[in-house]
C-alpha cells in the first residue's frame, strides 16, 4: 500500500505569520500555487493561507479602503490576519487511500503533512492527478 510519503510534495513554499498578504499574493502567482502553509521558527505548521482565504481578505480590504488602497493595505496586512489556524493535517505514514477518501469526502484543497510536529510536506488533489497520469501512461505502454 502506498503511503502519503510516496506522493506528497516536499519542495515547500511557506510563509511566517508576520509576512504580508502582498508577499503571499506574489508567491501564489509566481509559483502557481493555491496553498501556503504558515510555519513558526520551529518548523511547525501553525496555519494555512489558501487562495480562497487570501481573496476573501482582499475583498474585505477593498470594501473597507477601496481598490486604490488595496496594494498598500496588502503590504501592511500580516498573513496572520487571513490565515486559517483550524487546519487538518496528515502524517507521512498514512495510507494513500485514506488520504484520497478524505479529499473526495471533504473537498479540501490540501493537507499539510506533519512528522514530529514539523511540516515535512503537503498533499494536494493535484498530486493524485499526477499519480493517475503516471499510472495511465504506464498502462498504455
Amino acid at each position: 500500500m502506498m503511503k502519503v510519503a510516496d506522493l506528497m510534495t516536499t519542495q515547500l513554499v511557506t510563509l511566517k505569520e508576520d509576512d504580508s498578504l502582498a508577499t503571499a499574493k506574489s508567491l501564489m502567482h509566481n509559483k502557481n500555487i493555491r496553498n501556503l502553509p504558515i510555519t513558526n521558527d520551529l518548523g511547525e505548521c501553525i496555519g494555512l493561507l489558501t487562495q480562497r482565504e487570501y481573496l476573501r481578505h482582499a475583498f474585505y480590504l477593498v470594501s473597507q479602503f477601496g481598490t486604490q488602497q488595496l496594494s498598500h493595505k496588502e503590504e501592511q496586512t500580516p498573513v496572520a490576519k487571513a490565515m486559517n489556524t483550524d487546519i487538518l493535517t496528515i502524517t507521512p505514514t498514512t495510507d494513500l487511500d485514506v488520504a484520497a477518501e478524505f479529499f473526495i469526502e471533504n473537498k479540501y484543497g490540501c493537507l499539510p503533512v506533519i512528522e514530529d510536529n514539523k511540516l515535512v510536506g503537503i498533499l494536494t488533489p493535484v498530486d493524485f492527478v499526477r499519480l493517475a497520469h503516471r499510472l495511465l501512461t504506464k498502462q498504455d505502454q
